[in-house]
């Protein structure tokens, strides 16, 4: 899945570039009274880039929040597992055990059979 959210960006990138580079005519931007002339190309590629800057920036929390989430997961399914592990060679010794006082009483087992 990352490799496909990777080799999208590369051709949204550069579709971008292509973009770009084939509209090379010189436009004015204007921002709060603020008027900057530039090529569409250059006014083309901060743009781009600026968006990504702030999709990585809205997606970051997200992704830290998910990274501790992972981690605490992680460390309770180690514990249950080594519950499990636990409960089980207890589960085992108690069924040795009844095993055992069985085979004492039990006539048609080896240990008491008599000759």
């Amino acid at each position: 899945m990352t490799l496909l959210i990777l080799i999208l960006a590369l051709i949204f990138a550069i579709l971008a570039v292509i973009f770009a580079v084939q509209n090379p005519a010189i436009v004015a931007i204007t921002f709060y009274g603020y008027s900057v002339e530039g090529s569409l190309a250059l006014v083309i590629l901060i743009s781009v880039g600026i968006g990504i800057i702030i999709g990585a920036l809205i997606l970051t929390p997200g992704a830290i929040k998910r990274g501790f989430e992972l981690r605490s997961h992680r460390r309770k399914v180690g514990g249950l597992e080594k519950s499990l592990e636990k409960s089980l060679e207890e589960q085992k010794d108690k069924i040795a055990k009844a095993e055992h006082i069985i085979s004492m009483y039990d006539p048609s087992s080896e240990g008491s059979e008599k000759k």
